[in-house]
């Protein structure tokens, strides 16, 4: 019987295959899609100066997304800053020698975010929902199967997914098939420190145990600058 899936659960299939947590995979796509279409697309909208002005700009992880891996987002990043700095700036009142504790309170409320950075509640939607329809078709046996194939989920996701409401059995079964999935992933840890014994040095590693002491950050961790 062929599987029936949303959308969003065929492509976290298609990603089973690919190395690492398929969810931060497809997240960190989406979160670049997004910052991509607020730097180049919608830097004329209010909304998007509003939300970035009441976040005090976006958080560290994503104001670096910006500056390194968007190509040419020199102009919107300045778009997007000049009105964040210049609304800091007079909130912030003009600051003078003597203004004295009225003026350091001042600025500590202007410091304050009024608002979350726009790109993590972006992220944090795209999460949940990737991981509802990781959840919601794990009865499905090729699914499933595909997942117990895959590097699982991080340990972050893991934690997530845990907590949504949803069917305690199948749940469960997500978390046997993850427990397989470590349980391969220490194998190969063990392989690796092994081979490293002067002893068997001569026995060459294979792919997986090569690539065990990255993949144990990415199972741990989630994947870099997911965080």
């Amino acid at each position: 019987m062929p599987m029936k899936l949303s959308s969003r659960a065929y492509d976290l299939y298609q990603n089973f295959s690919k190395p690492g947590c398929a969810v931060c995979r497809m997240t960190l796509e989406s979160v670049h899609g997004h910052l991509d279409s607020t730097v180049y697309e919608y830097i004329t909208k209010p909304p998007t100066h509003e939300a970035l002005r009441a976040a005090r700009g976006f958080c560290p992880n994503h104001a670096w997304h910006i500056q390194e891996q968007l190509n040419a987002g020199a102009f919107g990043i300045a778009v997007l800053y000049e009105g964040v700095l210049r609304h800091l700036t007079r909130d912030m009142g003009s600051p003078n020698p003597q203004g004295g504790k009225k003026q350091v309170a001042q600025a500590q409320n202007a410091f304050k975010p009024q608002g979350e950075c726009p790109a993590c509640v972006h992220q944090r939607t795209v999460e949940e929902h990737l991981l509802r329809n990781l959840l919601e078709h794990f009865d499905q046996a090729e699914f499933a199967e595909g997942y117990r194939q895959s590097a699982g989920l991080c340990l972050p996701h893991l934690r997530q997914v845990l907590e949504l409401q949803g069917d305690p059995n199948r749940k469960a079964l997500l978390l046997a098939m993850q427990h397989e999935i470590w349980t391969r992933l220490q194998a190969d840890l063990e392989e690796f420190i092994r081979k490293h014994d002067h002893r068997f040095a001569k026995e060459p590693l294979s792919d997986t145990e090569g690539t065990s002491p990255r993949r144990v950050i990415e199972q741990l961790a989630g994947a870099r600058e997911i965080r």
